[in-house]
């Protein structure tokens, strides 16, 4: 019981607790609903906790699963049921912050996700949160995320109107970040989570320094839980060649291919990339020549493709 967190989202962050230890959660939780003996508060308490870990437990449960009756149905009805238990909740303790922030993490995208209604319900669940406890930081973060799903609209320049209202998005998401950051300002993650959002409002040197604190505050376990797909040193890596700073981005990736090499086919062109741009042209072949020994990867058309797209040069023309 003690990996428990109620302010925590063990579905999205991928929290290290077993499902034997959900579902030990899940038994005493059911006990205390089933005898009604206790407070409503610790009623309203047992019914989230049931709610989180079953969205846990859970979350296995894949978007393409819509696309078939049978598996919709079960979607729809797995949704219900957490839904009902934090109304549950709700109904005992109407001013509970921790709910109101499940009940928008329940309509996130994803298995459980919904278009721009779901997402303005789930908005408007963490704001209410928010206004009950102006220190919840967790609800901070968690309401900036919402806007990554507006990423793709930087990807049309040609539509301006979609351009300004994805970078209206991320404003708002730096905000809320800024604010999650000032409660709790040691918290890698919100940097990272920040540092990605002035990325892509191309302002390179906050999110210099956002990566740059988010590897000096990290954590093990933080580490751990976000090994496959963000490395903090990629991403600062990425923003030092931005800002043409090649040296600091070839030892950031020099870095990033020494914690995880395993992982980082990929971080070997972004190394090639910064070497090419600083006109080391034998180093960034190098690392084309190593990217392309690789197991996983071919000198096809396809892996080509990839190669000129981060680079921006055939490698035949290095």
């Amino acid at each position: 019981m003690s990996k428990y967190n109620i302010d925590l989202d063990y579905a999205i962050l991928d929290i290290d607790i077993s499902e034997e230890e959900l579902n030990e959660i899940v038994a005493e939780a059911d006990k205390i609903i089933s005898e009604n003996k206790e407070s409503n508060e610790n009623l309203a308490v047992a019914y989230l906790k049931k709610a989180q870990c079953l969205r846990k437990l859970n979350s296995g449960i894949t978007p393409e699963f819509i696309f078939y009756d049978q598996m919709g149905m079960i979607f729809k009805n797995e949704k219900r049921c957490i839904e009902g238990l934090l109304y549950k909740a709700l109904k005992l303790l109407p001013d509970m912050p921790e709910v109101l922030m499940q009940l928008g993490l329940l309509n996130a995208p994803g298995p459980f996700g919904g278009g721009k209604k779901v997402r303005e319900k789930a908005i408007n669940y963490l704001s209410m949160a928010i206004r009950l406890k102006h220190d919840y930081a967790a609800a901070f973060n968690n309401r900036a995320m919402y806007f990554y799903d507006t990423l793709y609209n930087l990807y049309f320049p040609q539509n301006k109107y979609y351009v300004d209202k994805a970078k209206s998005n991320f404003r708002i998401a730096v905000t809320d970040l800024t604010e999650a950051i000032r409660i709790r300002p040691f918290d890698a993650l919100y940097f990272i989570n920040r540092g990605i959002f002035y990325s892509n409002l191309e302002e390179h040197k906050e999110a210099v320094e956002d990566f740059s604190s988010a590897i000096k505050y990290v954590s093990d376990e933080l580490i751990e839980r976000l090994k496959t797909y963000v490395n903090i040193f990629n991403l600062r890596g990425k923003e030092y060649t931005e800002l043409k700073e090649y040296g600091k981005a070839i030892d950031d990736f020099s870095e990033s291919l020494c914690l995880k090499p395993e992982y980082n086919d990929e971080t070997l062109l972004l190394r090639g990339k910064a070497y090419y741009l600083a006109g080391e042209k034998a180093k960034a072949k190098a690392d084309i020549e190593e990217y392309l020994n690789r197991e996983r990867n071919t000198a096809d058309a396809a892996g080509r493709s990839k190669i000129f797209k981060i680079i921006g040069v055939k490698p035949e023309d290095i």
